[in-house]
């Protein structure tokens, strides 16, 4: 589409820079329906024309002003009316070259069809169906480092290994040109004490859940509390003083002065021994400027996480040697 030019995208910085890109579709739909119908039709007409035959932005905008510009009120806008209609036109058709020449994304991604098309080459429905499938269906042990994917899962094993965390240990390597620059993993915060020992010095909790403590309190030694008192797998996060591995990775490169964000020529990739993170754990991520995540399975635990990732520009794929 030439009329997707730099002019289109000069006035596009011209008039919606201070604009969130997901706001203006809505803001250009809003101002478009006000417009008398006649006005609308010829305006949609020129452009449609404009396409076919390869026009120029400014062709576009100078037929359009033939047509209308005597119709229009004194205080209406041209150019401003000419844009909104360009970008309402292409966005209907062809977002996908829109996002290109504007740099920005104004439809939330489905960021199942990117993992799907990352590992099959394909994002049919019937491989997005395979990718959503519980991480448990997914073969996760210890390959045989062939590739980059597999030697980075594994260094996540050995790094999970020293987690302090009873429900569950969970490893997470950030990379940058294929050299490891940071590692974490799950646990108490360093000098914490673990938490299966909550109940014998913080006397507010085990009064909180007396009723939950089993007769002989050694048998608490190495068991999650979360676990004993009956919560579900996602539940009574609140009193889990774990970090995540994720969390930690970013917070042992900051730490150290090591520098997160990735760029175009040096992107950082964080691998992960575990699905989809928390969302408080992907804010983190997406503001420390990780280009990319690296995961086992696609079971998102809460509707924000899932926010994020169809917002944000952070990158999401599976293992490459997951059998599916």
């Amino acid at each position: 589409m030439l009329v997707l030019d730099e002019d289109f995208k000069d006035s596009y910085i011209t008039y919606y820079q201070n604009y969130s890109s997901f706001e203006v579709p809505k803001i250009v739909e809003t101002y478009l329906h006000k417009l008398e119908a006649s006005i609308y039709t010829d305006v949609m007409n020129v452009i449609k024309t404009a396409n076919t035959i390869g026009a120029s932005y400014i062709k576009c905008y100078e037929e359009i002003a033939k047509r209308i510009s005597f119709r229009l009120s004194i205080d209406t806008d041209l150019s401003l009316l000419v844009f909104n209609a360009v970008f309402l036109t292409i966005f209907h058709t062809d977002v996908s070259a829109l996002e290109y020449i504007i740099g920005e994304r104004f439809k939330p991604r489905n960021f199942y069809a990117d993992i799907a098309m990352a590992m099959y080459g394909s994002a049919s429905p019937e491989n997005i169906e395979k990718i959503k499938q519980p991480e448990r269906h997914y073969s996760v042990d210890k390959p045989t480092p062939k590739d980059w994917d597999a030697w980075f899962y594994n260094m996540c094993l050995e790094v999970a290994a020293n987690s302090k965390c009873y429900s569950r240990k969970i490893g997470a390597v950030l990379v940058r040109d294929k050299s490891i620059i940071s590692t974490g993993y799950n646990g108490p915060p360093r000098g914490v004490p673990t938490c299966d020992k909550r109940w014998m010095i913080d006397l507010k909790f085990a009064q909180k859940y007396k009723d939950k403590l089993p007769t002989d309190e050694t048998s608490v030694i190495g068991i999650c509390p979360r676990r004993i008192i009956g919560f579900k797998s996602g539940e009574g996060l609140e009193i889990c003083p774990a970090g995540h591995a994720e969390r930690n990775a970013l917070i042992n490169a900051a730490r150290h002065g090591i520098r997160t964000k990735g760029t175009h020529e040096e992107p950082t990739t964080l691998y992960m021994s575990c699905g989809i993170p928390c969302s408080p754990c992907l804010v983190e991520i997406i503001n420390a400027g990780v280009s990319e995540i690296v995961i086992t399975g696609t079971t998102i635990y809460d509707q924000t996480a899932e926010y994020l990732l169809e917002n944000s520009k952070l990158k999401i794929r599976l293992f490459n040697f997951l059998k599916i």
